[in-house]
């Protein structure tokens, strides 16, 4: 079985798809079923745009039937209930678990889209049941000052073909952690990026993606604007799902990315015959890949003695926000929850996700009077005289 992505001359209805996930046997003929359900689920659904999801969906599936080739085994083969036969799903789940060994949550990654292509199945009339059963849970973590948001009563629909998984600890940097990141980043580029990242809340792939155009000159606004909106528009760069939102970045931090335009970038912009739109440009002139953050900041992490990942700078956003925000509210300057403020900050599409950081919050050190701390409050504050206006 091989895996392969299509280019610009890959075209359905006269229209191009560069990209296109393609599975072809090892008799070099392409897996019809796997055509018929990626045209469905990746061009016939508007919310499967992102290339990364195009990228995954033909790994999973890539995965799977190799092992069934493999295996000489067959997708459609779904035994009764009662026949003592096992599934071609269940033999590959125990491989990637006891074989492989696959930590349980990109399992369970590879099952839900394996899982979704049956159910396509299905509905097509290719076959007459799934080899998997739905099943529902009930968390843990009911009730307490987010039940509210639940309207499930805290249950979760799963199947009996995912692992359970261990919850992973969200990484927050501290106050002091932070202060010490930014003296250590001695590439402006890096250190850009980082107090981007930190700042605003954006994930790897906005942060490398972030038009130049969006940066302007704060030297002509009122010493009472503390922080500026920026809105993301998918057209003009990377955001999860196509999202648009809008963040806010503070006075001090655009106007150290002004100063990055302005003086750093030019230079590097010099380097190519080519104009890029993208703030950020390598030391050879040219924008950075989405996990080209990766290997920058391990190396900073490795002068301050802490591990940093690009994701890092997202917890670490939400965690100190919300506690500004829960600041606010305790002092009656917030009427909004700052759970809900904070999801609209971050693009979340279930306040549950965004709830997470409420458990995080110990993570703030009792550094006080840091620059960041004060580039967050301001950030708080924006959004409640924006409210107020």
């Amino acid at each position: 079985m091989n895996l392969y992505f299509s280019d610009s001359s890959f075209q359905i209805g006269g229209q191009s798809y560069p990209g296109f996930p393609l599975l072809v046997d090892k008799t070099g003929t392409v897996v019809e079923v796997a055509l018929l359900f990626f045209k469905y689920e990746l061009l016939g659904k508007v919310g499967a745009r992102d290339f990364k999801t195009w990228e995954a969906y033909g790994r999973h599936l890539y995965d799977y039937f190799g092992y069934m080739e493999a295996k000489h085994l067959c997708w459609n083969h779904i035994p009764g209930e009662m026949s003592g036969d096992i599934s071609p799903l269940a033999h590959y789940v125990r491989w990637c678990d006891c074989t492989v060994g696959n930590k349980s949550g990109y399992i369970n990654d590879k099952v839900g889209t394996i899982q979704r292509f049956y159910r396509w199945a299905q509905r097509a009339g290719l076959i007459d049941s799934i080899p998997f059963t739905h099943i529902e849970t009930v968390s843990q973590h009911t009730g307490g000052m987010l039940a509210y948001t639940s309207s499930n009563g805290g249950k979760r629909a799963t199947t009996n073909m995912h692992l359970r998984e261990a919850e992973k600890p969200l990484v927050v940097l501290s106050r002091s952690q932070i202060n010490l990141l930014m003296r250590a980043a001695l590439n402006p580029t890096h250190r850009a990026m980082l107090h981007l990242g930190l700042n605003a809340g954006l994930r790897a792939e906005e942060i490398t993606s972030f038009p130049m155009k969006y940066v302007i000159d704060c030297s002509r606004l009122s010493n009472k604007v503390k922080s500026v909106p920026v809105y993301l528009d998918p057209c003009e760069m990377h955001t999860k799902n196509d999202k648009a939102r809008t963040v806010r970045v503070s006075v001090l931090c655009m106007n150290n990315l002004w100063q990055y335009r302005e003086a750093i970038r030019h230079k590097l912009q010099s380097l190519q015959p080519v104009s890029s739109n993208e703030l950020f440009l390598t030391r050879d002139g040219l924008p950075f890949v989405a996990d080209g953050l990766v290997a920058p900041f391990a190396r900073i992490g490795k002068r301050v003695g802490f591990h940093i990942h690009p994701h890092m700078l997202r917890h670490t956003f939400a965690t100190h926000t919300l506690a500004s925000l829960e600041d606010l509210k305790r002092k009656g300057r917030l009427r909004s929850s700052p759970i809900v403020v904070l999801k609209g900050f971050l693009g979340h599409s279930s306040i549950t996700t965004t709830s997470r950081y409420l458990h995080h919050l110990d993570a703030i050190d009792d550094t006080y009077g840091t620059q960041y701390q004060a580039e967050i409050d301001e950030l708080a504050l924006g959004y409640l005289i924006e409210q107020v206006a």
